[in-house]
């Protein structure tokens, strides 16, 4: 894994991967009842404090919507949309890694705040020699917080196109290195307004 180690005016260390960010913001928020990207998180939105919180380990950020209309303010980072409407989010990462500069990219969904940059890290240099690196929480995969290599991008793009639009079914396809025994809470989802006031309370206490 290339990378890049700065000292800012004597601070610590940053470690910069070459790397992309992917965030994946182009769900329907059905559950929530209005679009997570936007909720508010602050002063900010839940959108750019994902992205606050791991883009300085990575040399590139890319934002996925499903469809501009979904864009509600300017953005500082390059924005990508889907090729395939109404696809979920293997939609988004088709459309992220077509347009990713570097070979490898992790990918997390906008509503997974929790997600650590180590975790991001770990996923990144896991992936060398494979497809993909996604963790496994109590047998379950997490697509849509993992690491993919440009060579996952083919086999995306197939399962779309074969109207396969399950993420959970993609590992079927590519050659995997599995996460395991990661902290499951890191990998939690704001699915609903009760788990959004649940992270802004522990936000307010300092717990993140």
């Amino acid at each position: 894994m290339d990378v890049e180690i700065y000292r800012s005016h004597g601070g610590p260390m940053i470690v910069v991967m070459q790397a992309t960010l992917l965030v994946l913001a182009g769900g329907d928020s059905r559950r929530m009842g209005r679009t997570k990207a936007w909720l508010e998180v602050g002063e900010t939105t839940l959108l750019r404090w994902v992205v606050d919180r791991l883009a300085p380990a990575f040399s590139e950020v890319v934002v996925s919507f499903a469809q501009p209309e979904q864009v509600h303010e300017h953005l500082p980072y390059r924005l990508v949309f889907d090729r395939k409407p109404s696809a979920g989010p293997l939609a988004g990462l088709e459309a992220g890694l077509g347009a990713a500069r570097s070979d490898v990219t992790f990918a997390v969904a906008c509503d997974m705040p929790y997600v650590t940059r180590e975790i991001a890290e770990m996923a990144v240099a896991a992936s060398a020699g494979c497809d993909a690196a996604i963790p496994r929480i109590d047998g379950r995969p997490e697509p849509t917080c993992a690491a993919y290599r440009r060579s996952a991008l083919a086999h995306i793009t197939a399962a779309l196109d074969a109207g396969d639009f399950k993420a959970s079914h993609l590992a079927e396809q590519l050659e995997v290195t599995w996460l395991e025994g990661l902290e499951p809470h890191l990998f939690r989802s704001l699915n609903g307004p009760d788990d959004y006031e649940r992270f802004r309370h522990e936000l307010s206490r300092g717990d993140n």
